[in-house]
């Protein structure tokens, strides 16, 4: 089984994924995160063989990797946007789905807590999020998978 990496906010972020980003490439890659982890309909339990596992991270990942706020060096990769806003939304979602950083997990595992997070939870993580200002966010879509 392949193991996807990916920072804890987009653990939200694919659930709520309407093809919306930075960049044409940021939104193909988050499409692409989508489709093979099929977080966005993911709600446990569930009667099909999971695809893929997820290794929880509060850094840049794989779709970092084609945002354009991006800022890569030799000795660094940060975000142009700010590094300490994104991480603490890491943080906090993995604190309140009660999952771990740089642990391996199974979409079950990762959909069982998202359904943890409850809508306090969820405007304190998102609330300074520029998808979540746009209103292309909310916490009612979060539990109707994007809907």
């Amino acid at each position: 089984m392949k193991t996807l990496i990916l920072r804890g906010h987009h653990i939200l972020c694919s659930r709520l994924f309407s093809g919306h980003g930075y960049n044409d490439q940021f939104a193909v890659r988050m499409g692409e995160v989508v489709a093979r982890t099929g977080l966005k309909n993911y709600k446990p339990p569930v009667s099909y063989e999971l695809a893929e596992q997820v290794k929880l991270i509060c850094s840049n990942d794989y779709v970092c990797s084609k945002c354009p706020n991006l800022i890569e060096n030799q000795t660094e990769s940060r975000c142009d946007l700010g590094d300490d806003d994104v991480k603490e939304k890491d943080r906090k979602t993995l604190k309140y789905a009660e999952l771990k950083e740089n642990n391996i997990y199974t979409l079950e595992e990762i959909a069982e807590g998202v359904e943890k997070i409850t809508e306090e939870q969820f405007n304190e993580i998102c609330g300074t999020c520029r998808w979540f200002k746009a209103g292309l966010c909310s916490y009612e879509k979060l539990r109707n998978g994007g809907k």
